[in-house]
């Protein structure tokens, strides 16, 4: 462990931009627990951002059994309460917490916390951020328990989105809060590297929240192929590459464009769907039909059946299938219906 003495000089992590426009966060050491590794402070480490309407830009800190840091904030306990957990090497507001918090708040009144954890997540450290998820989960259960406990928002009320390794952090996040549980976890592609046989006290599953819901884009490589929660979705197969991700000529694209249009670029579909569904409930209907295209063969027809993201039935049950645009807007359904009962 390498001394505190030490930490404020070569503990530190930097920022770059690699992926796109997605800021990636890179350190020279871990941290966590090793013998190379920088000293984990969780009080420190994980940092909860509140946002609203009232403060969309610039976040209220709340720090865990500090009641003042609440009463002074701009949380509004007559608002839905959302939060999100970002995924390997992000912070937030990196690219999907931003877009995340932004579409909420196009939405409506709602106090979006933001969890920072990228210190104990950045590059190229990634068994160790997966070791840390572990820790970080029971602690975002802390805080979900102290809101509830300062009459915030009820435990029941908290729906928390984790992306990639953000899921897996609100599975164990689900776990520590155990037998109590909070009303709604959406798993974004959650992340399958090391956690494939870890068997359900491992990973994200249907134990972990009231209604689990998981979005599947990157199957088999940076995200789980298999269902893990009460409703599972799989767009366009749930596997790579996704509509728009694939790269035409690999020779002439270069390593930046390969990184952002085919490694990444399936696993991020996940969020990008839930954001746009955000302020299009009805655009992403799913179907229990595994034929998402026409050509595919099956002995079902394809009708919709639920929706997935933002306007997911929390009493659905099932592994739905549904079709994308390569594009934004991704939603296929400019209908404006919604799933019939």
């Amino acid at each position: 462990m390498i001394p505190d003495f030490l930490t404020p000089f070569i503990c530190v992590t930097i920022t770059f931009t690699i992926i796109g426009n997605n800021p990636a966060h890179i350190s020279p050491f871990p941290t966590g627990n090793c013998t190379l590794c920088c000293p984990i402070q969780p009080d420190r480490d994980i940092e909860y951002q509140l946002y609203t309407r009232r403060n969309p830009g610039i976040p209220n800190l709340l720090v865990v059994n500090n009641a003042a840091t609440l009463q002074r904030s701009s949380f509004n306990r007559s608002n839905p309460t959302v939060v999100y957990i970002h995924g390997y090497s992000e912070r937030a507001p990196g690219l999907s917490a931003a877009t995340i918090r932004d579409a909420y708040l196009r939405r409506g009144d709602y106090n979006v916390v933001l969890v920072d954890w990228g210190k104990l997540s950045a590059l190229p450290w990634y068994i160790t951020a997966v070791r840390n998820t572990r820790l970080v989960g029971p602690h975002v259960g802390g805080m979900v328990r102290w809101l509830d406990a300062q009459g915030a928002v009820p435990m029941s009320r908290v729906h928390v989105i984790g992306f990639s390794l953000g899921a897996e952090v609100a599975g164990f996040m689900g776990k520590s809060l155990a037998p109590q549980q909070v009303g709604r976890i959406t798993g974004l592609d959650a992340a399958f590297p090391l956690y494939m046989d870890t068997g359900a006290d491992g990973h994200l599953t249907s134990a972990d929240a009231t209604f689990v819901d998981v979005v599947h884009t990157d199957g088999g490589i940076f995200g789980f192929p298999t269902p893990l929660g009460h409703a599972d979705f799989y767009p366009n197969g749930g596997r790579p590459p996704q509509p728009g991700c694939a790269t035409d000529n690999v020779i002439y694209s270069g390593i930046i464009r390969i990184i952002n249009q085919y490694i990444a670029c399936g696993h991020n579909r996940a969020w990008r769907f839930y954001a746009e569904s955000v302020n299009n409930p009805n655009g992403f209907p799913g179907s229990r039909c595994i034929r998402w295209r026409p050509e595919i063969r099956g002995n079902c027809s394809w009708t919709p059946d639920a929706l997935m993201g933002f306007g997911a039935d929390r009493r659905i049950r099932g592994m739905f299938y549904l079709r994308t645009n390569a594009q934004p807007p991704y939603a296929r359904n400019i209908t404006g219906y919604g799933i019939r009962r």
